[in-house]
């Protein structure tokens, strides 16, 4: 009978691993959030917002796998969007920690929505660039005006995640965003 058993450098090599595919996830979302904002009317991007990362850390999150996008919205002002992956969306204790993440920035004066990681990918879907504008302006609808776009819906409840993150999972995915 032989045990396998892994080498420590084997397990580094598989954090290692790891650590690059979220990074490569955060990089693709990044890349989807400034894309679709740039391309919208009424749009100023201003950037990554470094606070972001200051309270992941704070809470207990890395900072460096949560994709941000500071836009300027025409009639609300400043408004930090964050991306968050799936892998952290739909695990409780991670979502709370978000949870607290959000309400750190708010307390600060930064308005700050939480999107999952599907509902970014759906801005940059196959297609017309009409309905990806569509889709960009759905979700810019959402947090321009949350309750006249339904976020008080049973399923966007304060209790799981962020409305309008859920409320935007329902309008453009169709999928609910406890799944």
């Amino acid at each position: 009978m032989s045990l396998y058993v892994r080498s420590q450098d084997s397990r580094h090599d598989d954090q290692k691993s790891r650590q690059l595919r979220h990074r490569d996830v955060r990089r693709k979302l990044s890349s989807i959030l400034f894309d679709s904002m740039s391309r919208t009317p009424g749009v100023a991007l201003v950037g990554t917002d470094p606070l972001v990362s200051y309270f992941a850390t704070s809470v207990g999150l890395d900072g460096a796998c949560l994709a941000t996008c500071q836009a300027m919205l025409d009639v609300i002002g400043p408004v930090t969007i964050v991306g968050v992956p799936s892998r952290l969306w739909y695990r409780r204790n991670a979502m709370d920690r978000l949870q607290r993440l959000r309400a750190s920035m708010e307390a600060c004066g930064r308005l700050c929505v939480l999107i999952p990681q599907p509902v970014i990918v759906m801005l940059d879907r196959e297609g017309d660039e009409s309905s990806s504008g569509k889709r960009v302006e759905v979700l810019l609808e959402l947090i321009r005006d949350p309750q006249g776009m339904g976020v008080d819906h049973p399923c966007c409840g304060p209790v799981f995640g962020d409305p309008i993150g859920c409320r935007a999972m329902r309008l453009l995915t169709g999928a609910d965003c406890r799944a």
